[in-house]
């Protein structure tokens, strides 16, 4: 049972992003939503948290991340130059560059000019919904939210509040349409469909990072799924998930958290 009173939603919007397979070796391979420790780092970059110094506040156990691809996307490949620097008198490039492969995400529809992630977010503690809450609404945060690298900057819409009767908390043994990525941990075995009126389903499953200790020790990672093409997925849950209605959509979703 979540027990959430408050559920905020916002979505992220950028030309491209880059979040980086943390397995990956020379090549620059890169995840196609933003892990949770990433989406982490964006709310803790909205409400002004150094670095290295949120990672207890904003774990699992202190709150819940949820998060929706709206928008279909592809991987599209560009070649970038590395260079060595030791020292202040190595960045004019004197010691040479390599080239690496460098994977971007970018929108699958050209017509469409940004890529668009939904995030859901709960805190247990009532200050970090009321400050994250008034940033959002004023869209005044301390640093500027990017997708991955610095230079993939985003910027935040569509901010909405969910009030406790808002947030209908559901279980089912039959398969449910679920429009947010889910833990692995959460589906049954056997527990996909891939058809579902009409429609082929196409899934996705990665490796991700789902939480930091403190000072990056060690990291906690988990199995995610999410579906390529069609914005949902139609699958059985070992556990409850949240219906949402929002503009006129039933919006039904799991927490990353398992």
């Amino acid at each position: 049972m979540y027990n959430i009173d408050r559920l905020i939603l916002f979505d992220i919007k950028g030309p491209m992003a880059h979040f980086r397979k943390y397995y990956t070796n020379s090549s620059s391979l890169s995840y196609a939503f933003p892990p949770r420790t990433a989406i982490m780092g964006i709310i803790a970059g909205m409400l002004g948290y150094e670095r290295d110094s949120y990672y207890d506040l904003l774990s699992s156990k202190n709150c819940h991340i949820g998060i929706s691809i709206i928008n279909s996307i592809r991987s599209i490949y560009k070649t970038v130059n590395y260079i060595s620097v030791i020292s202040k008198n190595d960045v004019n490039g004197i010691n040479g560059h390599t080239q690496i492969p460098l994977e971007i995400i970018v929108p699958n529809d050209l017509k469409i000019n940004n890529l668009c992630y939904r995030i859901y977010f709960w805190h247990q503690n009532k200050e970090v919904m009321d400050d994250i809450e008034k940033r959002l609404a004023e869209k005044d945060f301390v640093y500027p939210i990017y997708l991955g690298l610095t230079e993939f900057i985003a910027n935040v819409s569509n901010y909405h509040v969910f009030n406790k009767g808002e947030i209908r908390e559901k279980t089912s043994k039959d398969y449910v349409k679920i429009s947010s990525v889910c833990n692995l941990d959460n589906v049954e075995e056997f527990g996909l469909s891939f058809k579902t009126e009409n429609t082929n389903l196409q899934y996705v499953k990665e490796i991700m990072p789902l939480d930091f200790t403190k000072e990056r020790e060690s990291m906690i990672s988990a199995y995610f799924l999410y579906e390529k093409n069609q914005g949902f997925q139609n699958i059985k849950l070992k556990s409850p998930y949240i219906e949402l209605e929002y503009k006129g959509n039933i919006e039904n979703i799991t927490f990353m958290e398992a």
